[in-house]
């Protein structure tokens, strides 16, 4: 991510063909398409998209976006959290994590009760000095965030939380262009110089039509270590009024927590117990919210008892070249019955593509000519049953043959004739 996608200095390119040096603008516009393609892939498996914003620094921000990330992910969610605050990241700091097993999969060396639930993503990762400060302006930032969510191999998410920088700059915006369905959890201090700023970032979303999941008021009291009296460390309610006044929910308040900002600054966020602080204690309903008002509804794109057949197709026939047939012949079966033939235009062709939108399309088996192990092994791990070796006959007959049983396959040769059984990739 040091240099733009056609290898020039991001100083000169920024990714905008007119300020770009050596790159020809075609190649921008072929590889922007790419991009447009993985961002929407990857997005379509992320269920739900938070993003943690503030109108002001110093309100502990990040410390709440971590903490959301990990009650998440311990309450057996699949949850990604991404640190788009470029100029102040924290979030690998207040986790400990310092070389990543995986930069690509954004897997870093968790607790067992964590690696699998939680990934994570900073400018942090990629930074060969973590102490150097991040000079960029918004071209490189917004490219960043889009690589973020395209080149990092996020898979299947509940939830992705962002730690967003505090304000309405270049990178909230960015965040709002990348991600459309994004939703903000607003973060705010009782200090009605923090209220004002809330103000804004209400008005921000409102501008932009970014849902509002509420406002969170953190270090809203201290409990005294002494006496155990409960001591507002400002004012209080302030958080509540405004969201109040603004129509959208107020999450809860959270206490200011030594112990917190301690384990934060020593890198050992992840270690804090639930039981052992109060701030914890207190995000805890705050997560109970989210996972209530931001249900995970069922992955179902097919409709049990339906069988879907796809057949790549030239010409009116089974094409042997499954990966770069122009189209598709998509059949519905329903009690039995064959239902009309639908023609759909191959999407264009990229490394994987096929199997995630064969998917999309609730496909439920695929028959085919030549297909190599690879592909075959794509399109069963989305739990599509596939044919191959089909004879190259028109797809009804082959649909027909497959339901009464009497379909026969065989093994061809790779259409390059070296003698393999190898067919095209998906």
């Amino acid at each position: 991510m040091d240099k733009c996608s056609h290898g020039a200095d991001p100083k000169t390119c920024g990714e905008d063909p007119k300020s770009c040096q050596g790159c020809d603008p075609a190649h921008h516009a072929a590889d922007k398409n790419q991009e447009e393609r993985e961002m929407a892939r990857a997005l379509k498996q992320i269920r739900h998209k938070l993003v943690v914003m503030s109108g002001k620094g110093g309100v502990g921000k990040s410390s709440v976006a971590v903490s959301l990330a990990l009650g998440l992910a311990r309450r057996g969610k699949k949850v990604g959290l991404m640190d788009v605050d470029l100029h102040g990241p924290n979030v690998l700091r207040m986790l400990g994590l310092k070389q990543p097993l995986d930069l690509t999969h954004a897997q870093f060396a968790l607790p067992p009760d964590l690696f699998d639930n939680l990934k994570v993503i900073s400018v942090e990762a990629i930074m060969r000095d973590r102490e150097m400060a991040v000079i960029w302006r918004g071209p490189l930032k917004h490219q960043l965030i889009r690589q973020f969510i395209s080149e990092v191999q996020w898979g299947a998410l509940d939830y992705l939380v962002v730690d967003s920088p505090p304000g309405t700059g270049d990178e909230p915006m960015s965040v709002a262009q990348t991600i459309p369905d994004a939703q903000a959890v607003i973060v705010t201090t009782p200090q009605e110089i923090s209220l004002a700023d809330v103000r804004k970032s209400l008005n921000f979303c409102d501008k932009i039509n970014m849902k509002v999941v509420g406002i969170v008021e953190n270090m809203s009291g201290y409990a005294c270590p002494h006496c155990g009296k409960d001591l507002p460390l400002f004012k209080r309610g302030g958080g509540e009024k405004t969201a109040a006044a603004a129509k959208v929910p107020f999450l809860g308040a959270l206490p200011f927590d030594p112990a917190v900002v301690e384990a934060a600054d020593q890198g050992q966020l992840i270690d804090v117990k639930e039981a052992d602080s109060p701030f914890l204690q207190a995000l805890a309903p705050i997560v109970d919210y989210i996972l209530e008002t931001l249900p995970l509804t069922p992955r179902v794109t097919r409709e049990p008892g339906v069988m879907k057949f796809a057949l790549p197709v030239e010409d009116g026939k089974l094409s042997d070249k499954f990966g770069h047939a122009s189209h598709f012949a998509v059949f519905t079966v329903k009690n039995g019955a064959v239902g009309p033939k639908e023609l759909i235009p191959s999407p264009p062709h990229e490394p994987g593509g096929l199997p995630e939108w064969l998917d999309d399309l609730g496909v439920t088996h695929v028959i085919a000519g030549t297909l190599g192990d690879k592909a075959q092994g794509l399109l069963a791990h989305k739990g599509i049953e596939v044919i191959a070796g089909a004879p190259l006959e028109a797809p009804e007959t082959l649909v027909e043959k497959y339901l009464k049983k009497t379909l026969v396959t065989s093994p061809r040769e790779h259409p390059g004739g070296c003698g393999c059984t190898q067919g095209n990739t998906a």
